[in-house]
């Protein structure tokens, strides 16, 4: 099979094992170029990268940095002195990506540099329990906040067009939560995210991996995490001052008083979350004053509706004010994140001239 050379395969590297050893050779010997990056797995693990094949590339950091910083250095340095290349394939050292999965990334992103081609296991056979149910999850939560459904947003196996590197260069990430920090920044950019079927390979109960599944999973789901708990503390706020105005303003007509307690209620506590959201959640360091115009036309968007389906379940339908508000919020909250995440708030971007890499050996 003639593979086209001008795919370079991009591989981090933290403590690996003969599995790197193996993998390197064969994609050599294919006619892939090859990166690895040593991400400070110490001097008792530099038998396996002196045993790599002297046509790959080996990178490394002094101490451990975490997946995503060593993507970003690889990425960087590929960007730099492979000018002519089409691509790059990520995958990961532990063996789980086989060589015809690879194969099958590259192909595709060889006829697609528009956007991102990911490796989707399709979680059959002898998976873990937690990696099983880790990735439904993370399929939800990422499609409910961006609008995009992808079916395995964790896999590493991905194919990056040459031209994007220098995009996904500047964004926040050093660890695993990198990967999805990636994938958000498609999303919201609207970038062709294209999956390709990939074997589900997981070795010994997956015990060589480093993800830390409380730990790692905190970082990944980090920004969304913070936009629920803004959104509960301005819920609270908001549901709080609704029994209040609804109680004082009792004597009026039930739906003038629905009326005048939820644009009451709503307008005091969008203040407060858009404070909370612009300076927690997506710190955006832009000029605050188009950021609140934005956030108050989506606020009187959401009010509008709010008072809406709160207008049915209460006034309509006879339900307590308290289950409708709780029914309102939720089926607004999702739509509300993607609308302040993509068209809001812009997060801080981080500069790419010096992404702190420590270029080590090459062979």
């Amino acid at each position: 099979m003639e593979i086209n050379n001008r795919i370079m395969v991009l591989i981090p590297a933290y403590m690996p094992g003969e599995r790197l050893i193996k993998l390197c050779r064969q994609l050599v010997g294919m006619g892939f170029g090859v990166t690895v990056v040593n991400d400070g797995s110490g001097l008792e693990y530099n038998y396996y990268f002196n045993m790599l094949p002297t046509e790959v590339v080996v990178l490394s950091h002094a101490r451990n940095s975490g997946k995503g910083r060593a993507l970003k250095t690889g990425l960087q340095y590929i960007h730099r002195n492979f000018p002519s290349i089409l691509g790059v394939v990520t995958a990961d050292a532990d063996g789980q990506h086989l060589l015809q999965d690879i194969i099958k990334v590259s192909k595709e992103l060889e006829h697609h540099e528009d956007g991102i081609i990911l490796g989707c296991r399709q979680f059959e056979g002898e998976v873990p329990l937690r990696s099983k149910l880790g990735n439904l999850l993370t399929r939800w939560v990422f499609a409910a906040s961006t609008g995009t459904m992808v079916h395995d947003t964790q896999t590493g196996l991905r194919g990056i067009p040459f031209r994007m590197i220098p995009d996904l260069l500047t964004i926040q990430g050093e660890k695993y939560e990198y990967e999805m920090n990636v994938l958000i920044w498609a999303a919201k950019r609207k970038k062709k995210i294209r999956e390709v079927d990939i074997m589900t390979v997981y070795l010994e109960g997956n015990k060589t991996s480093h993800f830390r599944a409380i730990r790692d999973s905190m970082l990944i789901y980090a920004k969304i995490l913070k936009f629920t708990l803004s959104s509960l503390a301005s819920f609270a706020l908001d549901f709080t001052l609704l029994i209040l105005f609804k109680a004082l303003t009792s004597s009026l007509v039930p739906s003038l008083s629905l009326l005048v307690s939820a644009l009451g209620a709503r307008g005091i506590s969008s203040a407060f979350n858009f404070i909370l959201n612009k300076r927690l959640v997506f710190q955006s360091k832009e000029n605050g004053a188009p950021e609140a115009r934005k956030y108050f036309m989506l606020a009187g968007v959401i009010i509008t509706v709010n008072y809406g389906v709160l207008n049915i379940l209460n006034i309509m339908l006879g339900l307590p004010i308290g289950i409708s508000k709780i029914a309102t919020e939720l089926l607004l909250y999702a739509a509300s994140y993607r609308v302040q995440s993509r068209h809001v708030f812009k997060e801080k971007v981080r500069s790419r001239t010096k992404m702190g890499a420590v270029a080590g050996r090459i062979k």
